[in-house]
């Protein structure tokens, strides 16, 4: 629900902020939109990206600290859960370029603080491995930024998928797009990276090549352990922040977690339904479903097999997705009370219900076979085209005018 501001943390003078996005609705509303209004917002910001200014610079450039750097001293940096393997950054948001080719990429890491000045990465096989791939082969480092405390539309860019942005795509103009305005990005002290001019912390520094170390656990999005895993490390060689800068972090498993993987997500969800079912109206992928699992499709039925359509195009759109549930426009599909209600009055299982064997699915969910093998399920609650007068919602002519307020006695 609400965000927690943390003002006085023993040891420390800065602040730490957490739950920041714990709100689908209140991330909506600082980008000036609504819960349907959200992913139209996504997809119009990938169309027409504003690409970021670089100026000479910025709040963040405060405080600059290059020498006896001591991460465990300078930041708050938090343990979450019992069997962590110590304290890790989760709301950093990781900014690789390569100038030659003119790629900037954004995306977020599980990042272990290791000692003093080193941090360990985890890296799967996406954009930034790419990138750090090709630096490692030719035996140099890749340097990175680790921006902390964005606003809302870069840390949302920072999330978005792989299948819908390639590489070499800024996200920091899908950033720029999504707020209306150009974000102010500048240089590092020690490093050939830019971040944003307003980030409250940066941290400069290169990811060493042929090096891995032994890191984790942490807790998933799945509200499960994972294994520990050999990563690369990272070297920091700066920091530099606001003077009345604010540490934000982020709690895995908790709707903020969730929200900032599923919003991203639904562009990908809602393009790969709306291509064979043109009546689609909104996707939601579910915080409760660890924000990858669950998505609710909102479509106008304009033929009978509609809803089985998007259900085998929601489920074939990315391969975290394993359950589709189908309702019509008149079931608001960011309110599960409602989806459910659906579900309970217009589903039936031998007439609606779709399952799929043995398809991909994400090697982080614990039901998974050893194998990486999911099941996939699909539930079409919408109504038959036919008479529905069975299925007609009861309603109060005016409610939605009428204002508690003036109800109310002060």
């Amino acid at each position: 629900d609400k965000a927690l501001l943390f003002e006085k943390v023993k040891g420390y003078s800065l602040p730490v902020l957490v739950g920041l996005d714990n709100s689908r609705s209140r991330i909506a509303r600082v980008l000036g939109t609504d819960d349907f209004g959200l992913t139209p917002r996504y997809l119009e910001a990938i169309r027409n990206p504003l690409p970021p200014t670089v100026v000479q610079d910025g709040p963040v450039k405060e405080v600059k600290i290059t020498k006896n750097i001591d991460l465990a001293e300078l930041l708050p940096v938090i343990t979450h859960y019992e069997k962590d393997g110590g304290p890790f950054i989760t709301a950093g948001v990781v900014i690789a370029e390569d100038p030659g080719r003119r790629i900037r990429n954004l995306s977020y890491h599980r990042l272990q603080v290791m000692n003093k000045d080193e941090i360990g990465f985890f890296l799967q096989p996406r954009h930034l491995w790419n990138l750090y791939s090709a630096k490692e082969k030719e035996g140099k480092p890749l340097e990175v930024a680790v921006a902390i405390g964005l606003d809302a539309s870069i840390r949302l860019a920072g999330a978005t998928s792989g299948s819908l942005i390639p590489l070499g795509f800024d996200e920091l103009s899908i950033a720029g797009a999504l707020r209306h305005k150009t974000v102010k990005i500048v240089r590092g002290e020690t490093v050939e990276v830019m971040a944003p001019a307003k980030a409250e912390i940066v941290i400069e520094g290169e990811i060493l090549p042929h090096l891995r170390r032994t890191q984790g656990p942490l807790a998933n999005f799945t509200g499960t352990y994972g294994d520990t895993w050999e990563g690369p490390v990272l070297k920091v060689k700066a920091i530099t922040h606001r003077k009345d800068a604010i540490y934000q972090d982020l709690l895995p498993f908790t709707p903020e977690h969730h929200l900032l993987l599923a919003i991203p997500y639904e562009p990908v969800v809602y393009q790969a339904v709306k291509s064979y079912v043109p009546g689609t109206k909104a996707v939601h992928v579910t915080p409760s479903g660890s924000g990858k699992f669950h998505a609710v499709v909102c479509i106008r039925k304009d033929h009978e097999e509609d809803g089985k359509k998007a259900i085998l195009a929601g489920l074939n759109s990315c391969r975290d997705i394993k359950l589709v549930t189908v309702v019509d426009e008149d079931v608001d599909p960011f309110n599960l009370r409602e989806v459910e209600w659906a579900v309970a009055t217009r589903f039936q299982v031998d007439r609606d219900l779709v399952v799929i064997s043995g398809a991909r699915g994400n090697e982080l969910d614990p039901s998974c076979s050893q194998s990486g093998l999911t099941a996939k399920m699909g539930m079409d609650a919408t109504r038959p085209l036919g008479p529905r007068e069975r299925f007609e919602k009861v309603r109060i002519p005016g409610l939605e005018n009428i204002k508690i307020q003036d109800y109310i006695e002060p």
